[in-house]
C-alpha cells in the first residue's frame, strides 16, 4: 500500500533532519546510515527509497540550505532596509538552525566533502555575491562586485566565529556590520 503524499514527505523529512543532527554531532564519515535509520525510527529500506547514498542525503541537506538562502534573498528589491532585513534574517537563521550551519562549515574544511559539493558551493556562492552585489549598487557602492565580495567573506567570518564561540556577541556584531553598510 503507497504512503499518503504527506506521510512521504514527513518521511523524507524526518531522515533529512536525523541525519542532519548526527552529521553536526560526529560528523559525516562517522556517522552510518544505520545510525540514521536507527534514530529516525525508519526501515533502512524506506532509507534507500529517499536516498541512494549517505552522498545523496548530504547533497538533499545542501540543497535544503541554498532553498533556505534564497528565501531570505526574496525580499522587496526596493526595500531600502533590504541589506539590514537580509543580514538580520542569516544571522536568525544561524542562531536558530545552528546545527545546519556547524554542518555546513564543517564540510567546507574537508577536502573530500567540499569536493562533492564544489559545484553546488560554487554555484551558491556565485548567487550570494551577485544579489549582494546588486544590493549594494543600488546603494551606490563604487565597486559593488568588490564590497559584494568582502561582505560575504565578512558575513562567513562572523559566522564561523558564533558557531565555535558560545559566547560570540551575535547581536552586537550584526547591529555594527548593518551600521557598517547603511
Amino acid at each position: 500500500m503507497n504512503q499518503p503524499v504527506e506521510a512521504r514527505g514527513n518521511s523524507r523529512q524526518k531522515i533529512v533532519d536525523t541525519a542532519l543532527k548526527l552529521f553536526s554531532q560526529q560528523g559525516f564519515e562517522k556517522t552510518s546510515v544505520r545510525e540514521i535509520t536507527k534514530a529516525a525510527g525508519i526501515s533502512l529500506g524506506l532509507m534507500y527509497n529517499y536516498f541512494d547514498s549517505k552522498e545523496a542525503l548530504l547533497k538533499a541537506i545542501f540543497q535544503e540550505s541554498i532553498q533556505n538562502i534564497q528565501d531570505s534573498f526574496a525580499i522587496e528589491p526596493n526595500d531600502t532596509g533590504r541589506l539590514a532585513l537580509l543580514l538580520r534574517r542569516y544571522f536568525d537563521a544561524i542562531e536558530k538552525r545552528q546545527d545546519h550551519w556547524r554542518l555546513l562549515h564543517g564540510i567546507r574544511m574537508q577536502q573530500h566533502l567540499s569536493q562533492l559539493l564544489a559545484q553546488e558551493t560554487e554555484t551558491l556562492s556565485n548567487y550570494i555575491i551577485g544579489e549582494l552585489s546588486l544590493i549594494l549598487k543600488n546603494l551606490r557602492y563604487e565597486r559593488p562586485l568588490h564590497e559584494a565580495v568582502l561582505l560575504f567573506a565578512t558575513i562567513d567570518g562572523i559566522t564561523n566565529h558564533y558557531l565555535t564561540n558560545s559566547r560570540y556577541p551575535l547581536d552586537k556584531i550584526t547591529h555594527l556590520l548593518i551600521s557598517k553598510y547603511i
